[in-house]
């Protein structure tokens, strides 16, 4: 069976070293300004595309918005409709600078904003003024007025109407033209991926390292700190787990870059951010942020955590898009209500849950097992006894020591009157971990439990 290579047909090299050049121009510059207008005309396409697939579910919006409006202006009696023109011309002045600003955005070549549902209808509403001042209708009665406001925006209801099926047939033609300038990203996928490294087979090399620990009587007070095994039980958005295997990725804590990239607010700061440190779009540094999301869920900043959770989001989704993901990302996801924006924040939602939810596990297992735990009490040689004092009721010189000695539970109380470590161990075994912390901290200031050797605190949960 002939192999078929039609496909192949249409694919546009951008660095073809065989194009034919006049003898008069050198062939490296035409080479170089050819790949320029390729890749120029190219991503005008794409983003041509974009702006397009995106204005058909704004204009149905948008025709709803209207056709409310219109039904209001309808129902308005003589009095209302002067009220509505009144409010109008108090605004016009201020839609006036608005329109001016964005007209003059695209004469200069600027990025304008996306505009929003209210803007565009204070725009419509703005224009519709425009033109009954050239219709020179400011003299007649506001029945005539009404119906010269509902004709013209009808002619813009149906200016929009007609408009979709006109964006259809220019993305069909876009769509047509890519296909006829295809390029590699567009005819080829990748088919698997392989890496291998390769270990040093050496001894094991043994390193002797100095640390300090610091023991606490009750370590299930100090706040959880988050692992790996977190941040990977997070579902991603394409359902591929992240890999953190390497050594490297157990270091969770954030760098400056990861830190202030968390921080920003602002989708077009975060864009800014990512092209003037590209370096950002990193798993290592998304992993960072997700983990540090975990650390501020469980301090109960649930505001900030969400916005940790969209920052590690944003670094996935780009790295997942390939070399034009920002803008790509950025251009899909800025649209409010869009289905790029739906989906990405969609996401975020569902992402931040999982915390939120893992969070209130984490919680209540530390709850738990501050609960059920309890301290006990050894000495280093078990031949040793221990000294217990129990203050005297009646010796007036010893007056704070009873009132400290008081203030334990009962219990304990008949355990030190009792003077064995056994007896003090099962009354402490009665008692949460930091209940018997709170003990033995009034035993030290009342001096009740006295011993020649180091006594050792162990829990036992």
């Amino acid at each position: 069976m002939p192999i078929d290579y039609s496909k192949w047909n249409n694919l546009e090299l951008s660095d073809d070293s065989d194009v034919e050049v006049h003898p008069n121009i050198e062939k490296g510059t035409f080479i170089r300004l050819r790949q320029q207008k390729i890749r120029q005309d190219r991503e005008n396409r794409k983003t041509q595309l974009d702006a397009l697939e995106a204005e058909i579910p704004m204009n149905k919006k948008l025709i709803k918005r209207i056709e409310k409006l219109k039904s209001q202006i309808e129902e308005d009696s003589e009095l209302d409709f002067a009220k509505r023109l009144g409010e109008w011309s108090q605004r016009m002045e201020e839609q006036k600078d608005f329109i001016t600003q964005f007209q003059n955005s695209i004469k200069e070549g600027k990025e304008f904003r996306p505009l929003t549902l209210d803007e565009m209808v204070n725009g419509l509403i703005y224009r519709i003024q425009e033109e009954m001042v050239q219709l020179k209708k400011e003299n007649k009665q506001n029945t005539d007025i009404k119906s010269e406001v509902l004709s013209i925006i009808d002619k813009h209801l149906t200016n929009l109407r007609n408009r979709e099926p006109e964006a259809l047939k220019k993305i069909d033609e876009i769509k047509k033209e890519m296909r006829l300038h295809l390029s590699i990203d567009e005819v080829t996928k990748e088919g698997f991926s392989k890496s291998i490294i390769t270990k040093d087979s050496g001894g094991k090399k043994t390193v002797k390292t100095k640390t300090t620990t610091v023991e606490v009587l009750n370590p299930n007070s100090v706040p959880k700190k988050i692992t790996k095994e977190d941040v990977s039980d997070i579902p991603q958005p394409d359902d591929k787990e992240i890999s953190l295997e390497d050594e490297e990725v157990d270091e969770l804590d954030m760098d400056s870059d990861s830190r202030e990239f968390g921080l920003i607010q602002s989708l077009e700061k975060t864009r800014d951010f990512i092209v003037n440190n590209i370096a950002i779009i990193n798993p290592k540094k998304s992993d960072q942020i997700m983990a540090h999301a975990f650390e501020l869920q469980m301090e109960g900043k649930e505001e900030l955590a969400k916005l940790h959770v969209r920052q590690s989001l944003i670094i996935n989704y780009v790295r997942q898009m390939g070399m034009n993901g920002v803008n790509a990302f950025f251009s899909k996801v800025v649209i409010p209500n869009s289905p790029g924006n739906a989906m990405f924040f969609n996401d975020v939602n569902k992402q931040y849950s999982h915390i939120k939810e893992r969070c209130k596990v984490l919680i209540k297992e530390q709850q738990d097992s501050s609960a059920t735990e309890s301290i006990q009490l050894q000495t280093d040689d078990p031949n040793n006894s221990i000294r217990i004092y129990v203050p005297d009721e009646n010796n007036t010189e010893e007056a704070d020591k009873v009132e400290i000695f008081k203030q334990l539970p009962v219990d304990f109380q008949n355990a030190l009157k009792i003077g064995t470590l056994e007896a003090v161990n099962e009354s402490l075994a009665k008692v949460t971990g930091t209940e018997a912390e709170d003990i033995l901290e009034k035993c030290g200031l009342g001096g009740f439990l006295v011993i020649d050797e180091e006594i050792i605190v162990e829990n036992d949960s």
